[in-house]
């Protein structure tokens, strides 16, 4: 029952899309959600580096549980920019608690050389993280505020994936966490480990499968906010079966309408996948068929020019042979004919004449 739920529910998101409300930073439009289901909260930092404004989203259900949540922080800076770029990578990237540092939990983390952008994915303890004290405590704080202003149940784990950028002082820093125990029904520690854990995910196909649906979505939304943002220093966002040429929708489709039993999925991503490798073997024959007819039509237009040539080499060795020929001849004649009026005015005899005219003939 819990899953034919989950299933209708997420039809009902996916549906009702065009019903969600969207919120804006600078030119970037973020999907909410449906405003029925959609509860708010807020945050906000005042001081004399800048001012932050903290925005949480969440998505909540008829048993005041929560699905999803989406997090936005946006810090301007009005002084010591420098500093405050210093304190935002250290905050992100190099503090022991930041989400991108290599703790080996995260599922994917890409990061570009001078940490101004990056995205982080991974599966984390919710509660526990919301416990962690840290010096951006208004961050949690606002996601606390759900709980109490809203009567709803925060979700224990989630799978979560982070898009920052830093520019100068200045901070932008979109979440998605997805509450996955609403399609879920087992236990989903080994030991002390989640099945999600990239440790061990290899061992269960239905959450690998998952979380790379989840991995390609992040990559997608990504794209949009590398691209809507307008970043320079952007990072390389291929990944194993990630095709950046799909839209949006395609992304959410496959990651909210897909069953998490992985063996349907698989046989459909096996086929898909098979698909794909036909079209390719396909286009790739086609190119190599087209490459051999025109390396064969080259060979014979260069066949045919080097006989054409050679023809004309003949032809003119031949005219050439002629003309020597007929010089020859005409020479000849003329010769004769000088021995011929020797003969006549007697100064050579006829014996000798006749003797001389043969060995011209023979020559």
């Amino acid at each position: 029952m819990k899953i034919i739920l989950s299933i209708f529910f997420f039809v009902s998101l996916i549906i009702n899309t065009s019903n969600a409300e969207i919120y804006k930073i600078g030119k970037l439009n973020i999907e909410l959600f449906e405003p029925n289901k959609l509860i708010k909260t807020s945050g906000s930092i005042n001081e004399g580096f800048g001012v932050a404004k903290i925005r949480i989203f969440a998505e909540k259900t008829n048993d005041n549980r929560i699905s999803s949540i989406i997090t936005t922080v946006k810090y301007k800076g009005d002084k010591y920019n420098n500093l405050m770029r210093t304190w935002w990578i250290d905050y992100f990237f190099k503090n022991k608690k930041g989400i991108f540092y290599d703790n080996s939990i995260t599922n994917l983390n890409l990061i570009n050389e001078n940490f101004t952008n990056g995205l982080v994915v991974q599966e984390v303890n919710l509660k526990d993280y919301l416990k962690q004290q840290d010096e951006f405590k208004e961050f949690k704080g606002a996601i606390k505020k759900l709980k109490k202003k809203h009567n709803v149940d925060l979700p224990a784990r989630v799978i979560r994936a982070d898009h920052v950028y830093i520019k100068g002082g200045d901070l932008i820093w979109v979440g998605y966490m997805f509450n996955y125990d609403q399609i879920l029904n087992e236990n989903i520690f080994v030991d002390k480990l989640t099945k999600f854990n990239p440790k061990i995910i290899d061992g269960y196909p239905n959450y690998k499968n998952k979380m790379s649906q989840w991995i390609n979505l992040a990559l997608k939304r990504h794209q949009e906010f590398q691209d809507t943002l307008k970043i320079n220093k952007k990072i390389n966002l291929t990944y194993e079966n990630f095709d950046i040429n799909n839209d949006i929708k395609y992304f959410k489709d496959t990651f909210y309408l897909s069953n998490f039993n992985s063996e349907k999925n698989l046989k459909i991503n096996e086929e898909e996948k098979a698909k794909k490798a036909a079209e390719q073997k396909a286009k790739e024959e086609k190119a190599k068929k087209v490459a051999e007819q025109n390396a064969k039509e080259e060979k014979a237009k260069k066949a045919a020019e080097q006989k054409a040539k050679e023809e004309k080499a003949k032809k003119t060795k031949e005219e050439k042979s002629k003309s020597e020929d007929e010089i020859s001849v005409d020479d000849l004649m003329s010769k004769i004919k000088e021995l011929n009026e020797m003969y006549k005015s007697g100064l050579i005899s006829k014996d000798e004449f006749e003797m001389l005219k043969k060995k011209l003939l023979k020559n």
